[in-house]
C-alpha cells in the first residue's frame, strides 16, 4: 500500500519546471541572499513568475492562484498568524540543498582516504562491551558515517566523468594541430587519475586495517561466548547474544564495505581506461607523423618525375600509376566432419575403506584434543597475569612439557600468551638479553617476564 501511495503522489513530491520549479529554486535563493524575508508575500511570489517568464521566454506568465494548489501539500505553507504571507517547508529545503550537493559535492576535493579514517576507525581500548560497539558502529548509527563515504565516491565518480570527457574531447579536436599544445592539456587532465588512483590505493589499506580490528573485536566476544569457566546460564546466554550481536555488526558493515568495493572497481576501471588513452594519443601522433613522411615523400618523387609538355606539366613514365587492387578469391574444403557416438562416463563404485576412516578419526580428534589442551593452559595463564601473577615464559614453557610431554603444545601456549600481553596496554613483556635453554630439549629463548603494570 505504501508503494502504491509513492506512485499516486510522485507528481506531488517533484513539481515540474514553470508549475512551480524554478518558483522554489527561486524563493530559495532569494531567502538566503536576504533578498526577501522568511516570511514573504503574493506579490513578491508574482514578481518572481514575471522574471521567470522572461528570463525563460515563456509567452504567459504564469499565475500563483492556479500553480499554489500542488505546492501546498510538500513545498509552501501559510503563515500561522498572518495568512497572506507563506514560507518554504523543511521538505522543500532538503530537496533545493540535495540538488546543490549533487550539483557542487563538498567531498569532491576531500581525500577518500581521509573519509574512511574519520568514519571508520578504532583506537585501542575503546570497544570495552557491546553497548559500545553498537553505539560506535551498530546498524543505525553508522548511517551517517555509511553516507559520507558513499556521497565521497558519487563525487568522485563525477569528477572523472568529467575528466574522462576532457579526454575524449581533447583526443577528437581537429584545432589542436601542435602536439605540444595536445600533450600539455592531456597532462593537466591526466595528472587527475594519478592522485585519485593513489588516493584509492591508500583508502583501500586504511579500510581493510578497520575490518580486521573490528574482527579482533568480535573474535573477542566469542572468545568470552565459549568461556567453559562460567557456570552461570543467564551469564552465557548474555555473552552469547553479545556475540552474535557483534557479528551482526561485523556482517552489516562487511557488506556495505562489499558494495563499496565494487564501485572502486568501477573507478579503477575508468583510470584504466583513461591510461589506454594515453596510448592512443601516442598512436594518433605516430600516425600524424607516419603521414606528413608519407606525403613528403610523395610530393619528392612527383617533383622528380615532372616535366613541361607544351603550356601543361606532364609526369614520366617511371611514376607510378593507379592500379585495381584485387586477390585472388580461395575457397577452403572441410576434409574431415566428427560424427562420431558420444561415450558415456562410467562411474566407479567407491567402497568404504574403514581402516582409513579410523585413521583419520583418531588424527582429527588427537588435533581437537591438542587445540582444547593448548587453549585451557592459555587461558588459565592469561587469568593469572590479570589476577597479578607473574609469569616467567621459560618456567611456563617448563611446567607445560612435563605436564603434556610435548614441547610444542608449550611452544603454541607461550606464543598465545605473548600475542594476549602485546595486545593489552595494561601488560608489560620484559625481554631480558640472557639464553635460558629447557632442561632436557635442545630449545633456547631469552629471559622474558610477563607482568601486570
Amino acid at each position: 500500500m505504501k508503494g502504491e501511495s509513492i506512485f499516486h503522489k510522485y507528481d506531488l513530491l517533484l513539481p515540474s519546471k514553470f508549475d512551480g520549479g524554478y518558483l522554489i529554486l527561486s524563493l530559495y535563493k532569494k531567502i538566503r541572499d536576504e533578498e526577501i524575508g522568511q516570511y514573504f508575500t503574493a506579490k513578491e511570489i508574482t514578481d518572481i513568475l514575471q522574471k521567470i517568464a522572461y528570463d525563460y521566454g515563456e509567452g504567459s506568465v504564469r499565475q500563483w492562484s492556479k500553480i499554489k494548489g500542488p505546492l501546498f501539500h510538500y513545498y509552501i505553507r501559510n503563515h500561522p498568524d498572518e495568512p497572506w504571507k507563506y514560507y518554504l517547508t523543511d521538505y522543500a529545503k532538503n530537496v533545493i540543498e540535495l540538488m546543490f550537493n549533487k550539483l557542487n559535492n563538498p567531498y569532491r576535493e576531500h581525500p577518500l582516504r581521509k573519509s574512511f579514517e574519520d568514519s571508520f576507525s578504532i583506537r585501542i581500548g575503546e570497544i570495552n562491551n557491546i553497548f559500545e560497539l553498537e553505539r560506535k558502529f551498530g546498524r543505525i548509527f553508522i548511517q551517517g558515517p555509511k553516507s559520507v563515504v558513499t556521497d565521497h565516491l558519487e563525487a568522485l565518480e563525477d569528477e572523472l566523468k568529467i575528466a574522462y570527457e576532457q579526454l575524449n574531447e581533447i583526443l577528437r579536436n581537429e584545432e589542436l594541430r601542435d602536439a605540444a599544445s595536445m600533450v600539455r592539456n592531456f597532462t593537466v587532465i591526466f595528472g587527475k587519475f594519478g592522485d585519485r588512483a593513489l588516493d584509492i590505493t591508500n583508502a583501500i589499506l586504511s579500510k581493510d586495517k578497520f575490518l580486521r580490528d573490528l574482527q579482533f573485536i568480535v573474535d573477542d566476544f566469542y572468545a568470552s561466548a565459549v568461556d567453559g569457566n562460567i557456570l552461570d546460564e543467564a551469564e552465557k546466554l548474555q555473552r552469547r547474544a553479545n556475540w552474535e550481536q557483534a557479528r551482526e555488526i561485523y556482517l552489516d558493515i562487511t557488506v556495505f564495505f562489499n558494495s563499496i568495493d565494487q564501485k572502486i572497481d568501477l573507478i579503477r576501471r575508468q583510470i584504466k581506461n583513461a591510461s589506454n588513452k594515453l596510448t592512443e594519443l601516442q598512436e594518433q601522433f605516430s600516425a600524424r607523423a607516419h603521414l606528413r613522411l608519407m606525403l613528403k615523400k610523395f610530393f619528392h618523387l612527383a617533383l622528380d618525375s615532372a616535366h613541361f609538355a607544351g603550356d601543361q606539366i606532364g609526369l614520366n613514365e617511371n611514376f607510378p600509376l593507379k592500379k585495381l587492387v584485387h586477390e585472388k578469391t580461395r575457397i577452403l574444403y572441410p576434409k574431415h566432419y566428427e560424427f562420431g557416438l558420444k561415450v558415456e562416463n562410467r562411474l566407479i563404485p567407491q567402497h568404504e575403506d574403514n581402516a582409513y576412516e579410523k585413521l583419520e578419526r583418531e588424527r582429527i580428534e588427537k588435533e581437537i584434543r591438542r587445540q582444547q589442551i593448548i587453549y585451557d593452559w592459555s587461558e588459565k595463564v592469561k587469568r593469572n597475569i590479570k589476577d597479578g601473577i607473574n609469569i616467567e615464559i621459560s618456567e611456563l614453557m617448563e611446567t607445560v612439557t612435563l605436564a603434556e610431554g610435548d614441547i610444542s603444545l608449550a611452544y603454541q601456549v607461550a606464543a598465545n600468551v605473548i600475542s594476549f600481553a602485546s595486545s593489552d596496554t595494561d601488560i608489560e613483556v620484559e625481554i631480558s638479553q640472557k639464553l635460558i635453554t629447557l632442561s632436557n630439549h635442545n630449545f633456547s629463548l631469552w629471559k622474558t617476564k610477563v607482568s601486570k603494570t
